[in-house]
């Protein structure tokens, strides 16, 4: 009897051991990549919004994402339409999130919620949600995601219909007074942040249906009506041109290491 209750105690005692060191473990680890990146001044950039972001913010726009955690939380989670670490989803109609500049993300939260640019499955979401939350999902899915990693394979393209869409993209038409898109998106369309979201790698079909609500005026929420005033003069052939090229560009970084947010080369088409 003494020596069950001796090695009852060792147990108990081992075990206890192996918890503390568990916790100690769980209190030293390391954070993850995307919390590593709040330490890099170009992604710290590329997710601010209000103030520069730490990982309680960080750890709460996740939660958010994930369905939960807020006052204004609506039990709805981001990644089931927009894809794992927000990479977007097969069809085109939810947009890849990860690495879009946080201020670009608040603010279309705001002009969801505002009815500025309407839609009937973003604005109630965006109505529910706090300001603070706003800032905290758009935080998380900011510095979310790896470039490439979740892109979308795409079907073939026309190779001419493929060189089309990269002229308008590199220089533009002069002759009918359409400016390149890289004179804002980018020299690799890969954003300027803050107010500037990357192209390169996002749905040709989101970016179709987006240029194509621009040019009917059913979408108005881009400052000084810049994009309302592009899209007005492309044909629906020029629109589809300009979507499959910059969807068929890798996913490029604004904030890889060692890469400042406007430096990344020009990727090649796949």
């Amino acid at each position: 009897m003494k020596w069950t209750i001796a090695a009852l105690a060792g147990c108990s005692a081992a075990i206890a051991t192996m918890f503390v060191a568990a916790a100690q473990d769980w209190q030293a680890a390391p954070p993850s990549a995307p919390e590593a990146r709040l330490n890099n001044r170009s992604a710290a950039f590329l997710a601010t919004v209000e103030r520069r972001p730490d990982r309680e913010l960080y750890a709460r726009g996740r939660l958010i994402a994930m369905g939960g955690g807020g006052q204004g939380a609506t039990g709805s989670t981001c990644f089931v339409c927009h894809g794992p670490n927000g990479g977007g989803d097969s069809t085109g109609a939810f947009p890849r999130l990860a690495e879009l500049p946080g201020w670009y993300m608040y603010k279309q939260l705001g002009d969801y919620a505002e009815g500025t640019r309407p839609n009937a499955i973003m604005t109630p979401i965006a109505k529910a949600l706090t300001a603070e939350e706003r800032e905290a999902v758009s935080v998380y899915f900011a510095l979310s995601g790896a470039p490439g990693r979740n892109q979308m394979p795409q079907p073939p393209a026309d190779p001419r219909r493929l060189q089309w869409g990269a002229a308008l993209v590199a220089v533009g038409s002069a002759e009918r007074a359409i400016p390149a898109c890289v004179n804002c998106h980018g020299s690799g369309s890969e954003g300027i942040p803050p107010s500037v979201p990357g192209l390169a790698g996002q749905n040709p079909t989101y970016i179709a249906t987006q240029l194509t609500l621009w040019k009917t005026g059913m979408r108005k929420n881009d400052p000084m009506n810049v994009m309302g005033a592009i899209a007005v003069k492309m044909t629906d052939e020029d629109i589809q041109a300009v979507a499959d090229y910059l969807g068929r560009l890798p996913w490029s970084s604004p904030v890889s290491e060692g890469v400042p947010p406007t430096g990344v080369p020009r990727a090649q088409v796949r």
